[in-house]
């Protein structure tokens, strides 16, 4: 028989959760939104989204093993706390989510990054398999880490190392919301994308701000000032990739999130910029790779920690 395990992807926007088998089958789904709701709703739906799943379980004849999260924001993950989180979750920080869990299902629970966690799942299904040295970089509304070295996630302290759109590549460059200036947030972000763009647009009262996808479809059609956006987007997340390769010296470098739905085109973009370029020994033998499990990644990582902690 099997072993499944509930996997949870918290974000800004949604919660989806799932029953993960080992292997990363997806035997059952849930999904909620969460715009704007406060830490006590969240977690009660997070509670009632286990309580469903284990039910489903049950019917399935999957037992459960135990019970893994992936948080959007800094997770204390010995303590199962969140640190610092999205503002879209009103009072989420200090949450200690792990406690609040086992208290109601006396099951192991296991909680992380969200980017960390959609590492472990490119790892053990995806594009980082081959893999014992890689970087996961998660471009979407901001963006995260997630670091293998010898086949280990590199956690840190408590959980938060791998902050990797906060490392900056332009100490003159915009202000990021961290402190910092020219942090490689503000070149790869879907947020930044869509604010140079629209920056560069003139202002139309009734007209709609255009998202991050639009510019990319503006990009294709030759629109001048999305060739700019995207081609600062590439310069600045290449200058970033660079800079990972010297200090990690990785095998592979996985590019995922929202901005890469639908855009394996970037891959081909980084790599030539990259080409020639920083320490030939370190950079010749490093590959781009687009990562493989989509949407899916958060849900499917956050499950497997049960298994792979």
């Amino acid at each position: 028989m099997n072993d499944y395990a509930i996997g949870i992807d918290i974000g800004g926007t949604k919660i989806a959760a799932g029953i993960i088998g080992k292997d990363g089958t997806v035997v059952a789904k849930e999904r909620i939104p969460t715009s704007q709701l406060g830490s006590s709703q969240l977690i009660e739906h997070v509670l009632t989204l286990i309580r469903l799943l284990k039910a489903k379980a049950a019917e399935l004849n999957c037992p459960i093993k135990g019970i893994g999260l992936g948080s959007a924001g800094q997770v204390h993950v010995r303590r199962g706390e969140i640190l610092s989180a999205t503002s879209n979750i009103s009072g989420w920080s200090g949450v200690t989510l792990k406690k609040v869990i086992e208290e109601h299902y006396r099951l192991p629970v296991f909680i992380d990054n969200d980017v960390q966690v959609m590492a472990l799942a490119e790892k053990r299904l995806g594009a980082a398999v081959a893999y014992q040295h890689f970087i996961c970089l998660a471009l979407g509304t901001g963006v995260g880490g997630g670091i293998y070295m010898d086949n280990k996630r590199l956690q840190g302290t408590w959980g938060g190392a791998a902050e990797l759109g906060h490392t900056s590549i332009d100490y003159q460059g915009d202000l990021c919301n961290c402190g910092l200036r020219g942090c490689l947030e503000t070149f790869a972000s879907g947020t930044w994308i869509a604010k140079k763009m629209n920056d560069l647009q003139k202002p139309v009262a009734e007209k709609r701000p255009l998202t991050s996808e639009q510019v990319f479809d503006l990009y294709h059609e030759g629109n001048k000032d999305a060739k700019q956006v995207v081609n600062r987007m590439v310069t600045g997340l290449s200058y970033g990739i660079i800079n990972l390769v010297h200090t990690f010296n990785p095998e592979a470098i996985i590019l995922g999130g929202g901005v890469m739905d639908h855009n394996d085109w970037i891959v081909s973009l980084v790599q030539k910029f990259i080409s020639g370029k920083g320490l030939i020994r370190l950079m010749e033998s490093v590959e781009i790779k687009k990562a493989e499990l989509g949407s899916e990644a958060g849900l499917i990582g956050a499950g497997l920690q049960v298994f792979y902690p």
